[in-house]
């Protein structure tokens, strides 16, 4: 009879890496020719035509930008209300609304962002009545902008509630009021302690769920379907795009982008996950 332990990682492979790597190989024997619909033998062509256009690179390199910003601008948001309203937080009231964002779905975050943030939204017309504006059609875009502002914005809105609640638990688990006591005890002034202790323990603590949650970011679909443009496009919005195509010729290199997606955030996760288990050896 297997044991518990052995059993829950059987159920895991069966239910989660192997599906994962049966689509993954679909995916790749598709990209390469040898699978589909107009399947011609093995071939390398899809592959050179999407890297020579640089849309795979683009569409990178712009969601990683997009992903870091968000990431960034959550925690360092998260850091100002869990380090500055610490006592608040611990009552009823204000940790209920700080899980309450968690719970909202990536598409509703989106159309609720286009009721917002729009030229026809809520801030354009109480710019319009404060003045600021004359027209609605002067309020700046927000809305599928080349910027990705509202993409960033509501990407803020969901993420940062969770890095509160988990900047505020690092700060009781690792008790660091108590270490910061100790340094005001031994001279230190407030932006030291703040700089060389508190910091340093919640960002050691939490680096790598910053990764993870960036990784998360990078391919998010929902938000950057409703809330980006066309060209350029996030990296998920652009391997549907691919799928979806009619020309059936097209659709290989859907699976393309899906394959070096997955493969660069796969090398990615080990790196992060390899590092801290070698640390944990040392």
């Amino acid at each position: 009879m297997k044991s518990k332990p052995e059993f829950g990682l059987l159920f895991f492979f069966l239910l989660g890496l192997l599906p994962f790597a049966a689509a993954l190989v679909y995916a790749l024997l598709y990209s390469l020719g040898i699978i589909g619909i107009l399947s011609e033998g093995v071939s390398l062509t899809y592959w050179r035509q999407f890297l020579q256009s640089g849309e795979l690179i683009g569409s990178f390199l712009y969601s990683a930008l997009l992903a870091g910003i968000g990431v960034a601008l959550s925690v360092t948001l998260a850091l100002l209300v869990s380090m500055g309203l610490r006592t608040s937080l611990q009552h009823r009231f204000w940790s209920l609304l700080m899980y309450f964002p968690l719970a909202i779905p990536g598409m509703v975050a989106s159309f609720l962002s286009i009721q917002l943030l729009s030229k026809a939204g809520f801030f354009s017309r109480i710019s319009m009545k404060m003045g600021w504006i004359d027209r609605l059609q002067e309020f700046p875009d927000w809305i599928n902008d080349s910027y990705g502002i509202g993409i960033i914005l509501t990407f803020v809105l969901i993420v940062s509630p969770f890095f509160v609640i988990l900047f505020s638990n690092v700060y009781q688990n690792e008790r660091i009021a108590e270490l910061s006591t100790l340094a005001y005890s031994l001279g230190a002034h407030g932006n030291q302690v703040f700089w060389q202790v508190t910091l340093p323990i919640l960002f050691s603590k939490t680096k790598r769920i910053m990764i993870l949650y960036f990784i998360f970011l990078l391919g998010s679909y929902e938000i950057p379907l409703v809330l980006g443009q066309e060209s350029p496009q996030m990296l998920s919005v652009l391997i549907i795009r691919e799928l979806k195509q009619f020309d059936l010729k097209l659709i290989p290199e859907g699976y393309v982008v899906a394959v070096a997606y997955t493969v660069v955030i796969a090398i990615a996760a080990l790196l992060v996950f390899r590092r801290k288990e070698v640390q944990v050896h040392e």
